[in-house]
């Protein structure tokens, strides 16, 4: 009894400690497992650090801003850009892309001007066929030739075949041996200055513009008339000195010897 009675705390101490080095061990392992979680947490911590920036730096607040600063941008290119933003617009309503033109260098006003006093420039003809007869003359060999040429077209700065005005007058006079300028103004300071009550055939009227400026001239056949290369006519024709508009704009006459 006595041999079992020791015997007895001894194996009872042996197992305290193996329960210890068990508690010991499991402790250690709960250790190391906390340790691993705490660590891949802290990794992740770290890891989102970043990602929190970035989400600061791409904040709905500096989106509006960048979006607010392209926007302006391109308010003041459209300004001053015009055309670009009337094609924009047009892209956008149609949903075609415009086509592009060859830009303009010349001003349409200018444009229109040079077309309208162009040397290939022929004007429509009238149809009146009054406009076509001179009344008898006096046999003068300029009012012969200048019969000859009716009809013929109006075209600027010409002065054979087709007729401006100083063109005809320079044409006519040529055949009977006078050199005269292809210009009515210069034209008006040739010959002797005859009045209206002394017109005879054969001598130059000249009309004026708004600032007095010469700026036609015709070839007084009598009757108040006279034939000349009509520009609103487009031919040459005969029109009286009593219309309106030649009774308002005559500003003398001229008579040169043959």
């Amino acid at each position: 009894m006595s041999a079992v009675g020791m015997r007895s705390p001894g194996i009872s101490g042996s197992r305290s400690r193996g329960m210890h080095a068990q508690l010991a061990a499991a402790l250690l392992f709960g250790a190391v497992t906390v340790l691993g979680l705490v660590d891949p947490a802290a990794a992740a911590v770290k890891t989102r650090k970043p990602h929190k920036l970035a989400s600061k730096t791409h904040s709905p607040h500096s989106k509006r801003t960048a979006h607010s600063k392209t926007r302006a941008a391109h308010a003041k290119h459209a300004k001053k850009h015009p055309a670009h933003n009337t094609r924009t617009a047009k892209k956008a309503a149609t949903g075609h892309k415009p086509v592009r033109t060859a830009a303009r260098h010349t001003p349409l006003k200018h444009t229109r001007i040079a077309r309208k006093h162009s040397p290939l420039r022929i004007a429509r003809r009238s149809h009146d066929p009054e406009k076509l007869i001179m009344p008898e003359g006096d046999g003068s060999p300029v009012l012969e030739l200048a019969a000859q040429f009716l009809g013929r077209p109006y075209r600027f700065g010409s002065d054979y075949g087709a007729f401006d005005c100083s063109g005809f007058v320079r044409r006519v006079f040529l055949k009977v041996g006078v050199d005269l300028p292809h210009s009515a103004r210069e034209q008006f300071t040739f010959g002797d200055h005859v009045s209206r009550d002394d017109l005879e055939p054969g001598d130059l009227v000249f009309f004026r513009n708004a600032r007095r400026y010469v700026t036609h001239v015709g070839i007084y056949v009598g009757d108040d008339k006279f034939v000349h290369a009509a520009s609103h006519g487009g031919q040459v024709q005969v029109d009286s000195l009593d219309e309106s508009y030649y009774s308002h704009h005559y500003i003398g006459a001229r008579r040169i010897e043959i």
